[in-house]
């Protein structure tokens, strides 16, 4: 192959890759907006706060989660978590407890799951019902392809936390320091 062969098949395999990519930042683009109107509408009729809803969902789990690995999931810092755990305990709708294997740790579990309310199992029977068109194995591959852009989405918003958190301390240290000068 010579190297305008090599150059002509590095173009065609960067087409083909555009193309391959444009469905699925298509269906993103498309799913994004539907999801976050479905939250919004979701916390308004369980009469709850959007990040409370998201909160409630994280910890929607047979042994919790843990109150840092919330902290990250939700994108806040440890202390706005736990103002809001506060929240949510105080109204009896999540539970703390220490971690058994770890007594340092405080794990936060849902006293009942977000699903349990009508507004919900309703939205999860429409769901169902268009499910109903699609084989197992179909479901299967969309249910991985939408766990795989779940886990680079969140990875990513991991990230942008960490960078934030990182501008917050060096602000922080900053701030310290122009005090003591004065």
């Amino acid at each position: 192959m010579d190297e305008t062969d090599e150059a002509e098949e590095r173009a065609r395999e960067r087409l083909r890759q555009a193309e391959r990519r444009w469905p699925a930042t298509a269906l993103v683009d498309r799913l994004a907006p539907a999801l976050r109107r479905h939250q919004h509408e979701l916390a308004r009729l369980l009469g709850l706060r959007e990040v409370e809803l998201a909160c409630l969902q994280l910890v929607d789990r047979p042994r919790g989660i843990g109150m840092t690995a919330l902290a990250e999931r939700l994108g806040l810092s440890r202390a706005a978590t736990t103002a809001l755990v506060d929240g949510l305990v105080a109204t009896e709708r999540a539970q703390r407890w220490e971690d058994r294997d770890d007594r340092r740790r405080v794990r936060v579990g849902a006293t009942a799951p977000p699903g349990a309310s009508a507004p919900w199992r309703g939205l999860t029977e429409d769901l169902a019902a268009r499910q109903d068109g699609f084989t197992d194995d179909e479901l299967r591959v969309v249910g991985r392809w939408i766990a795989g852009i779940a886990d680079e989405l969140h990875r990513r918003a991991g990230d942008l936390t960490v960078a934030r958190a990182g501008r917050e301390e060096l602000a922080r240290r900053r701030s310290g320091r122009a005090r003591r000068v004065r």
